[in-house]
């Protein structure tokens, strides 16, 4: 008995040392997009603002209004171009062309990464994201894709500040397929 509690004791300590409790709580070193988009989510979710919808692929296109969208699969893209995780702490360079815009570009030698570039810019007087860009890639040998986001933000019939219209385009292109190009606007109405 008096060996087995000094060897629970030992690996009790062991074990609770795997965890670094203080990278868990660094701070996020680009702007947070997911807390800004999922919170968009949330409130469209909530509101289910009346919505111009035009969807496109190749030359058929496609256009509704409605009050009927599903808001997570809608800007599932845009929670996809979030970069704040620990893993990414250092693969992206930053610059700040004015105190209101980050714009963060993938650094050559993080190539496999699919957030190629991400810019937030900010309302001067609110502070919020008016404008969120990115352009994710992807390319292996069995599959290419390219997107292009644009998330505007302002303010909304609510009087709050809000996701106003958001842009998809790009393409997809398998090995010998032809390639599929594609576009998605939403344009919030009330």
């Amino acid at each position: 008995m008096r060996f087995v509690y000094p060897v629970f004791l030992l690996s009790l300590l062991l074990l609770s040392g795997c965890t670094n409790p203080a990278q868990q709580n660094q701070p996020d070193v680009y702007y947070d997009v997911l807390t800004y988009v999922k919170g968009q989510i949330t409130d469209l979710s909530a509101r289910k603002p009346l919505t111009s919808k035009t969807v496109a692929i190749n030359k058929k296109r496609n256009q509704q209004t409605t009050h009927e969208i599903n808001w997570s699969r809608e800007l599932e893209l845009f929670t996809q171009a979030d970069i704040n995780k620990p893993a990414l702490r250092s693969s992206y360079q930053v610059s700040r062309p004015d105190s209101l815009t980050y714009q963060y570009t993938l650094k050559n030698s993080e190539e496999r990464l699919t957030v190629r570039s991400l810019m937030v810019r900010l309302d001067s007087t609110t502070r919020k994201p008016g404008r969120i860009e990115a352009v994710l890639q992807t390319r292996n040998p069995l599959y290419a894709s390219e997107r292009h986001l644009v998330l505007n933000s302002g303010p909304t019939a609510g009087k709050q500040w809000g996701l106003q219209e958001y842009t998809v385009s790009g393409f997809q292109k398998l090995p010998l397929f032809d390639k599929n190009e594609f576009f998605v606007n939403g344009k919030v109405l009330r």
